[in-house]
């Protein structure tokens, strides 16, 4: 019996350790997608998975910031698929909201080169400028020419305090 709970405790070890450095996470140029994103220094992120597009291609949700505030939208994307978000994001009103920064963060493992055909994630992060009300519209497309458009679409409703 204690030779079973000692092989018991060594396999759980085992596992643990695997599932810990199996993957990472880095918010840099590569990392992993999934329910983790980047720390952000936001107060607010909004984050879509690839499994909320499942079930809709085409997603609209809302956010309530104070003028002065940042906010991101995190969105998972395969650039793999020949498939990426829109780098410039479609603001209804670009004197209540202007994106600061995009980058697209490739998979990884064990943080060797990024994985071919794993899902990574793109990060826009905006500015509240003024009190007032914005639309930001993205498009997940396969972008040159005869290639598909809008596949998944996302929309975002800001309300500035």
């Amino acid at each position: 019996m204690k030779n079973k709970i000692i092989a018991a405790i060594m396999l759980i070890t085992v596992l643990f350790t695997a599932a810990c450095t199996g993957q990472n996470i880095s918010t840099t140029t590569t990392g992993t997608p999934g329910s983790q994103v980047p720390p952000a220094p936001e107060k607010h992120q909004v984050i879509v998975s690839g499994e909320d597009f499942s079930g809709n291609s085409d997603i609209v949700k809302q956010v309530e910031v104070n003028a002065g505030d940042s906010f991101s939208i995190v969105l998972d994307s395969n650039r793999t698929t020949g498939y990426q978000w829109n780098e410039q994001a479609e603001i209804s009103d670009m004197a209540v909201i202007e994106q600061t920064v995009h980058n697209y963060v490739a998979p990884n493992v064990n943080n060797e080169m990024p994985v071919v055909g794993m899902a990574g994630f793109e990060n826009w992060t905006f500015k509240a400028l003024k009190t007032g009300t914005a639309t930001i519209n993205l498009s997940y497309s396969r972008p040159w020419e005869g290639g598909e458009k809008d596949t998944r679409t996302f929309e975002l409703k800001v309300v500035i305090r």
